[in-house]
C-alpha cells in the first residue's frame, strides 16, 4: 500500500493514485541507475513511463477536481519533483555522452588528416 492511500478519495483518483505511484517508481529506478553508473535500460524504461502517461491522460477527463487536494495532489506533487531529478540526471548523461561522441569525432578527424590544412602547420609555418 501507497503512502498516498491512506485518506478517502473519488473514484477516479482513487485510480490514478496506483499509476502515479508506478511512474514515480520507474522515475526513481532510472534515475537510481544513471546515478549509479549502472546501464540503463532506456527502452524498458521508456516503455513504462510512456505506458503510465497514456493511462493518466484516459483519465483526465473524470479527475476533475479531485486533482485539487488530498492524496492524489500529494502524489503528483511527488511526481513532479522526480521528474525534475531524471531530468537532470538524464541530462548529466546526454553531455556526458555529446563530450565522448566530440571526443571520438576529433579522433576520426585527426587520424584521417595528414595535418596539411590544419590551424598548427600554419603555425609552424611561420615560426
Amino acid at each position: 500500500m501507497s503512502q498516498y492511500e491512506l485518506r478517502p478519495q473519488s473514484p477516479a483518483a482513487a485510480a490514478a493514485l496506483p499509476i502515479v505511484t508506478r511512474l514515480i517508481a520507474t522515475l526513481e529506478a532510472e534515475t537510481r541507475d544513471l546515478e549509479q553508473g549502472r546501464p540503463a535500460q532506456f527502452e524498458a524504461y521508456s516503455l513504462r513511463k510512456n505506458q503510465a502517461l497514456l493511462e493518466l491522460n484516459r483519465l483526465i477527463p473524470a479527475l476533475g477536481r479531485a486533482i485539487a487536494a488530498g492524496p492524489l495532489r500529494e502524489a503528483l506533487a511527488d511526481l513532479q519533483a522526480k521528474l525534475e531529478v531524471n531530468r537532470r540526471a538524464l541530462a548529466v548523461r546526454l553531455k556526458a555522452c555529446a563530450a565522448v561522441a566530440e571526443i571520438i569525432a576529433r579522433a576520426i578527424q585527426d587520424g584521417q588528416s595528414d595535418g596539411t590544412y590544419s590551424a598548427l602547420a600554419w603555425r609552424r609555418a611561420r615560426e
